[in-house]
């Protein structure tokens, strides 16, 4: 099975509707997609729209066949698919994909499907009845379940909650089959690492540093391993470091070597928010890197948040008439649109992402986060950071041949965060050139 091509230019946002200031149910929701739409956010993650029960919150719930009131606005089931077809209708209307959150662990005790179907489980899961994957008659339901629900919907793929551990691979390889069949092609989302094995297309966090921190711990005090310096992200991209599944990344030879990997820098789970108005933190090592970018709905604009788990705090959309706030959402509307616009740079993949057009962009005195250069077509975008206190005055020195720029008779360098041309001239003429950029902003030129 073959990722669709649109997973190419994917950028995906995490949406709990429902705690959302400008959400509600899914019909209350339309400016939310009209919102991502305008920042560039064409892949929206949403979060379980099942019936949560008693003490259940979404992940866990009464079963894929079940509705949450509270986000379709109906306790009618029928009438509930048509909200969610006419949700995902209109972010296809906008151009966003929409992915549904799947929990495979098991049901709520107080589910009725415990009851009705004892031998559908086997054992526990956090505390509640674990599904038996082991039975052929409930492994034949959940797959045809999930069928359904895609062309109920026309949802393009899942976000699966804490798989490959549970289900393994062969349900969603065969739910993606079925679909394919009729036409319909999706994408799987893992939450946990996975070796794909034409089931999953890349895993929830594709760049976590097992050999240093675990995910539970990462979430309870967040880093940015590209951002604080714990990777070099040029090294971390050419040799595997740091990227996949923990069992992957022990073996030299295969780590980071697979087509497709997301830089999730915050999602549900976090316990306080990472991003904070740092436009290194979002548009250095996700936006602009050779990573599919994932994060928590706010983060784009800088969202206030006491701590505690993400996925339980209110997001107030006001906090982006704050005047910092508004110019940071700008920046990044502006990092997305570079991306969007050299498309055959930033969303370009290689089989191997080992092979991604990317490079180190040699800065003086730079002791600090690693600059770099993505490239393609006789075009190079260097991308500097600063993730240092204070404001940074250096020498930016070009790689022309790093870059297959070299043999050109002259040469432009423009601030593409501002669209001033800065330099033009032949290579010995503007082979090096200064920048400032202040503390957590970041640099980008075009070289052409």
């Amino acid at each position: 099975m073959k990722s669709p091509e649109w997973v190419d230019g994917l950028i995906i946002v995490e949406v709990r509707p429902d705690t959302a200031s400008i959400g509600g149910t899914l019909s209350e929701c339309y400016d939310l997609l009209d919102f991502y739409a305008s920042v560039g956010v064409n892949g929206i993650w949403l979060s379980p729209i099942y019936e949560r029960g008693i003490g259940g919150n979404g992940y866990g719930n009464y079963g894929p066949h079940t509705l949450e009131p509270a986000i379709t606005g109906t306790t009618d089931v029928e009438e509930g698919w048509r909200v969610i077809r006419q949700f995902v209708d209109y972010a296809h209307s906008k151009g966003i994909y929409v992915f549904l959150d799947i929990i495979t662990w098991g049901a709520m005790k107080s589910a009725p499907i415990v009851a009705e179907h004892p031998s559908w489980f086997s054992g526990e899961a956090w505390g509640n009845p674990a599904f038996n994957w082991t039975n052929s008659e409930f492994t034949e339901w959940f797959t045809s379940t999930l069928v359904d629900n895609i062309l109920k919907t026309d949802a393009d793929g899942y976000r699966c909650d804490c798989e490959p551990n549970y289900s393994g691979y062969d349900m969603f390889k065969n739910v993606r089959e079925r679909l394919a069949k009729q036409n319909k092609y999706i994408i799987v989302i893992s939450e946990d690492g996975n070796s794909r094995e034409a089931t999953y297309d890349f895993e929830q966090d594709g760049v976590l540093q097992y050999s240093e921190i675990s995910r539970g711990a990462l979430y309870q005090n967040p880093i940015n391993f590209f951002a604080d310096g714990y990777l070099n992200i040029v090294t971390a991209v050419q040799y595997g470091f740091g990227i996949g599944s923990e069992a992957l990344q022990k073996d030299a030879d295969l780590r980071g070597t697979l087509k497709y990997y997301t830089n999730c820098i915050t999602n549900h789970d976090y316990q306080r928010r990472d991003v904070c108005g740092n436009r290194v933190n979002i548009g250095y090592s996700a936006i602009l890197a050779p990573f599919i970018p994932l994060w928590y709905m706010g983060d784009e604009f800088n969202a206030q948040s006491e701590r505690g788990v993400l996925y339980d705090l209110p997001v107030n959309y006001d906090d982006m008439n704050d005047i910092d706030n508004a110019f940071f959402l700008e920046d990044v509307r502006r990092m997305i649109n570079i991306r969007r616009t050299n498309s055959g740079i930033f969303e370009s993949w290689t089989m191997n992402h080992r092979d991604s057009n990317i490079c180190k962009v040699t800065v003086s005195g730079q002791n600090f986060t690693q600059s770099y250069a993505r490239y393609a077509d006789g075009k190079a975008i260097l991308v500097i950071p600063n993730n240092k206190n204070g404001v940074v005055s250096a020498t930016v020195t070009i790689p022309f041949d790093e870059c297959g720029i070299a043999g050109r008779d002259s040469y432009t360098v423009t601030d593409l965060m501002t669209g001033r041309v800065i330099l033009s001239g032949t290579r010995e003429e503007i082979e090096t050139f200064y920048v400032s950029v202040p503390y957590s902003y970041v640099g980008i030129f075009a070289v052409e």
